[in-house]
């Protein structure tokens, strides 16, 4: 059952206003933006929350970290706030500017492009310069994801059937733990403003409208034969991809198990428990814990 849409949350939230004012202080002339993204903005509260953290160069991290961040992006990191009931944890993304912006526009994997085609939004930016970029972003990743999966797509669809088909899709590209309803969570919160990138790129992907949110196209089985390919061969490269960054993260996430666990159970209802020692040495000893995760179904 698809849960119910929360209230939209507030720009002046003080918790996200927080976190802002920390990444602005830890990355200081370096920070170009701040986005949220992710279930904190569509009402859970008893989450991670999500942050993307886009920088004018990397000289704003490590040597060592600026380059795994260029060689294999993003980095992602774990910081908490307060103390004791109001301490809040968030994990959080680095990249620059430019590599996100060239990462939705060109990458063959979905990684960027299937997070960034749902809403996200701008908590802070340097100047209107970065604002207007970091908008642009989000058109550009939509358009990225609609196109592949219009091909595939029966000849009339409505807008509902072709943004979930398209992100079930690129969830199954990645090792992800999310259930087969996080698709149809994300249309019922964000179904108005993904219509409305829908409405805006119809032309460009050859629809025509029958009625209000629905659509036609003329189906090419070459298209269609060619998308299908693309999708497994994006599905193959992604189980690699996520545990490289899996291995990535082992080096820059306090209590990376722990964290990946946590979060397999949230979305699937999987459960294991690391032993100590897994939690000490995670890249020596945690694999029997991941490798149980995915034969159980904690990753789709």
């Amino acid at each position: 059952m698809v849960e119910a849409a929360a209230p939209p949350i507030a720009h002046t939230d003080p918790l996200l206003t927080a976190f802002v004012a920390h990444f602005e202080a830890r990355f200081g002339r370096h920070l170009d933006a701040v986005l949220a993204y992710g279930s904190y903005l569509r009402g859970k509260r008893d989450t991670v929350l999500d942050f993307y953290i886009l920088l004018d160069s990397y000289a704003a991290l490590p040597r060592f970290a600026g380059l795994a961040n260029r060689w294999l992006p993003p980095n992602v990191y774990h910081v908490t706030l307060g103390s004791g009931e109001a301490r809040q944890a968030a994990k959080f993304a680095t990249v620059t500017l430019t590599q996100f912006e060239r990462c939705i526009g060109e990458d063959f994997h979905s990684y960027f492009w299937a997070r960034f085609a749902q809403p996200f939004v701008v908590l802070y930016a340097r100047n209107e310069t970065v604002r207007t970029r970091v908008s642009a972003v989000g058109r550009v990743a939509a358009r990225r994801v609609l196109e592949n999966s219009v091909a595939t797509s029966p000849e009339t669809f409505d807008s509902e059937t072709l943004w979930r088909h398209a992100f079930t899709r690129s969830y199954g590209a990645e090792l992800r733990a999310e259930n087969p309803e996080a698709a149809a969570r994300l249309y019922a919160f964000y179904g108005a403003e993904l219509d409305a990138h829908l409405d805006a790129l119809a032309t460009e992907l050859g629809l025509q409208s029958v009625a209000p949110r629905q659509w036609r196209h003329t189906p090419s089985v070459l298209a269609a034969t060619r998308l299908e390919h693309d999708w497994r061969r994006r599905k193959r490269l992604g189980k690699w991809l996520s545990i490289a960054r899996l291995l990535k993260a082992a080096f820059t996430f306090n209590d990376p198990l722990d964290y990946v666990v946590w979060k397999v159970a949230r979305h699937s209802g999987v459960v294991e428990e690391p032993t100590p020692l897994q939690r000490r040495h995670p890249l020596i000893f945690g694999w029997g814990v991941l490798w149980r995760l995915y034969r159980r179904g904690g990753f789709h």
